[in-house]
């Protein structure tokens, strides 16, 4: 670029982030996802560290506000079109729901079901998986 008779060299960022969403030159959100995912998972192990003997309730009414907040960040960036991306983002809410000492022997599905959480792979319900 010339400014005022100088050449000024252009900065080119691998990644910018504008209001927490994270953008790559290609438009690929996976560093987005992956952040999320890292402080949904931390804020998990925080619910897990300080509250052992939670009931389903209130772990549930949790989970929404300090978790499940996270992973849904900017939804429109990642709904539906990477299956890998909702996978890994679906692995945390299973996760999630295993914690719940009286949910640990179903399979997700119900768990889901039991705590009237949704899905968060919009569209690919009922696959099946534990």
């Amino acid at each position: 670029m010339i400014q005022n008779n100088c050449i000024i060299e252009l900065q080119r960022d691998a990644y910018i982030k504008d209001l927490k969403v994270v953008f790559d030159e290609k438009l690929n959100f996976s560093q987005h996802t992956s952040e999320r995912i890292n402080k949904a998972y931390s804020m998990l192990w925080l619910i897990r560290r300080n509250f052992r003997d939670i009931g389903s309730a209130a772990f549930v009414l949790i989970y929404k506000h300090l978790v499940k907040s996270h992973l849904e960040y900017n939804n429109s960036v990642w709904a539906s079109y990477r299956k890998s991306a909702i996978d890994k983002l679906e692995k945390v809410q299973k996760r999630a729901t295993k914690m719940i000492q009286e949910m640990g022997n179903f399979k997700y599905p119900e768990r889901l079901r039991q705590l009237e959480l949704p899905t968060l792979a919009y569209g690919t319900e009922g696959k099946g998986e534990t």
